[in-house]
């Protein structure tokens, strides 16, 4: 019959069982470590791939706006236009814009400066579009400038308009006001008040406000150098720029 020995039970002494606890407990927080810091990258991935994502949607944004500003066409200057300067200049600059709206009359006292600085070397059109929702004098006002321009005072009377914006933006009925600034400009007052309400008046506004709706014009103001629509520029100084750049070209 085979001999069997008792095993000994090994007792861990109270050392070995602090060394164990110590390890247990280093391999524990090797662990955590080990997930917070997947943890981590996988936050830093998640940011990235966000950033990225919303880098691409920018981007395609802003493609996509080059792309439709530069299909925009526009109807050439004709006779019908309200424009000043020289027909033969290398330069034409057109404008589409509404008496009532604030960063028209932001734009206005640069562009005024364009013409007294460019004088003949730039051709100049003024194209009303009127945004009757957001602007409820928007139309009236242009009727107004229209009244002006069959008096030969169309810059001097959007000069007042602009200028004093905020005197009638607001109003009810502005028509008199309008008068009023007719009559500083030594206009016929009779005559003034009648183009304004007339169908020619509005009909010469209505026409011009189609034409930028076909050509997909949705602000103001909005301007076209040669037929190109450029971004508003911020100050005189980049707008002349661009002028200038048309001007030296060969």
């Amino acid at each position: 019959m085979p001999l069997y020995f008792p095993v000994e039970e090994h007792k861990l002494t109270k050392k070995e069982k602090k060394a164990l606890r110590k390890l247990e407990w280093q391999e524990k927080a090797k662990i955590e470590a080990r997930k917070a810091k997947i943890k981590k990258f996988s936050l830093w991935g998640a940011i990235a791939l966000v950033i990225l994502i919303v880098v691409f949607v920018l981007f395609q944004a802003i493609t996509s706006s080059l792309n439709q500003t530069q299909s925009i066409k526009i109807a050439p200057v004709s006779a019908r236009d309200i424009s000043t300067g020289n027909p033969k200049s290398k330069v034409t600059l057109i404008e589409y814009a509404d008496f009532q709206c604030p960063a028209c009359a932001a734009y206005h006292s640069i562009v005024d400066q364009l013409l007294s600085s460019y004088g003949n070397k730039i051709f100049y059109a003024y194209r009303m579009f009127p945004l009757t929702n957001a602007h409820p004098n928007a139309l009236i006002s242009a009727q107004a400038a229209y009244a002006a321009y069959k008096q030969g005072a169309f810059f001097e009377y959007s000069n007042e308009l602009f200028q004093k914006q905020s005197e009638w933006a607001d109003l009810q009925d502005p028509k008199t006001v309008f008068t009023n600034y007719a009559i500083l400009l030594k206009l016929d007052p009779t005559k003034f008040k009648a183009d304004m309400l007339s169908s020619v008046a509005q009909r010469y506004v209505q026409d011009s406000e189609s034409e930028a709706l076909s050509e997909e014009i949705n602000q103001t103001p909005t301007f076209f150098i040669n037929g190109n629509q450029i971004q508003n520029p911020s100050d005189y100084t980049s707008f002349k720029k661009l002028i200038d750049a048309q001007l030296n070209k060969k």
